[in-house]
């Protein structure tokens, strides 16, 4: 199991070398990009988002959490970069606009999300439509745009609940929000690929 970064709950002034010195630590960084509607917040600012991607030792892995088809997302698309993986929200309202147009990438893997107060069911339509290709699923268990919250919905039985429901799902899992040191070994036996962790990391 991989462990993303999540820089949200890093100091924004001196992320760049926190992420230096706790480089042994994560696989990959999670960077967070709100709206402040489907979101309350704007989440990471594009200039530091600029400045990890200038950095080719990092992996980067975009959460977007907006209703609109993300502005970011387009000129990221366009340019060549170290964005490994993307996700949108299954609750967006661009969702069905997201995966058509990531369906013609080939570099960058496509992520769905769910939210932690959504019924997984929604995730139905998607996974069965052939013009989709989602590479995995988000599972996020906190409310959307802050960090070091208390779980929705524990990370643990949130996996359970999602396997239970999709026992032939064959992508990635990556959960999201309120992952603790203690649930990783767990999490790993549930097949989780990437755990997103930033209290955890940053404190």
């Amino acid at each position: 199991m991989k462990i993303s970064a999540s820089i949200l709950a890093a100091d924004q002034l001196t992320v760049l070398e926190d992420l230096k010195i706790k480089k042994d630590k994560y696989d990959y960084v999670h960077v967070d990009i709100g709206d402040n509607e489907f979101c309350p917040t704007y989440g990471i600012s594009y200039e530091i988002v600029y400045k990890l991607i200038e950095d080719s030792d990092l992996i980067v892995d975009m959460h977007f959490m907006t209703n609109d088809f993300p502005e970011l997302l387009k000129i990221l698309l366009n340019e060549n970069n170290n964005v490994s993986k993307v996700s949108l929200h299954a609750e967006s309202n661009s969702i069905n606009q997201f995966l058509t147009e990531m369906s013609k990438q080939s570099d960058i893997e496509t992520g769905i999300g769910v939210l932690g107060s959504s019924d997984l069911n929604i995730l139905n339509d998607f996974f069965h439509n052939e013009r989709f290709n989602i590479h995995y699923v988000l599972l996020l268990c906190v409310k959307p745009g802050f960090s070091n919250q208390k779980p929705i919905v524990t990370p643990v039985e949130r996996v359970k609940e999602f396997k239970l429901l999709f026992p032939n799902y064959e992508g990635e899992i990556m959960v999201d929000g309120g992952v603790t040191d203690s649930m990783l070994e767990e999490l790993k036996e549930l097949d989780v690929d990437i755990s997103v962790q930033g209290g955890a990391i940053f404190g």
